[in-house]
């Protein structure tokens, strides 16, 4: 397996990037696993589904670029993020439904009038850090259903992820569009971040 199975996988949704960090150290020090080497067919029909959260650094795993064989609009960007949403039919036309996204900002990005959105289909949200000198990439699925149908929990849901105490250099990092204190400032008084 391309991860440990006697630690249990982090399923869920990734809405701030707290929640992308407290997730990337977890796995770090192993409180969640990591993947270590690129993911065989069987794994990516199996594992590659609504909820699913992957980390690997690129160091430890030889993973330059993440493939799961789907096929993937152009990436949006969302705060530190960035979104794909699956694809049915590259030659169909279709409007662009990014703006239905939480948290989506379609500031200077044209539509893709050749792209068909599979009904139902996933969306992949990515954000890569890097920590001393590597890159860590964090890789999350789900469907906009599961996220209005609140099936999808946060890490925050999680009180050993919350013990997590997250090393000041990764909240510093210059990586980021949005610091991520500013962005858990905008969660606590509103409830509503990104949006």
């Amino acid at each position: 397996m391309a991860m440990s199975t006697e630690i249990p996988l982090f399923e869920g949704f990734v809405d701030t990037t707290m929640d992308a960090l407290r997730l990337i150290e977890a796995a770090r020090r192993g409180l969640i696993p990591r993947v270590t080497r690129r993911l065989n067919d069987f794994e990516r029909r199996t594992m590659i589904k609504s909820g699913a959260v992957f980390i690997f650094s690129v160091e430890e795993s030889g993973i330059k670029r993440w493939t799961e064989g789907l096929a993937w609009s152009q990436s949006r960007i969302s705060g530190n993020f960035l979104l794909y949403r699956e694809v049915a039919d590259r030659s169909a036309r279709t409007a662009n439904h990014f703006a239905e996204l939480p948290g989506y900002s379609s500031a200077g990005h044209l539509p893709e009038p050749h792209l068909s959105y599979k009904p139902r289909g996933l969306i992949k949200k990515t954000i890569t850090v890097k920590i001393d000198g590597s890159d860590y990439h964090l890789i999350s699925y789900y469907t906009q259903e599961d996220l209005n149908a609140g099936l999808l929990r946060r890490p925050t849901s999680r009180p050993d992820l919350m013990s997590i105490e997250i090393p000041p250099e990764l909240t510093r990092s210059t990586n980021f569009r949005y610091p991520p204190s500013i962005e858990e400032t905008i969660e606590v008084n509103t409830g509503n971040p990104h949006r």
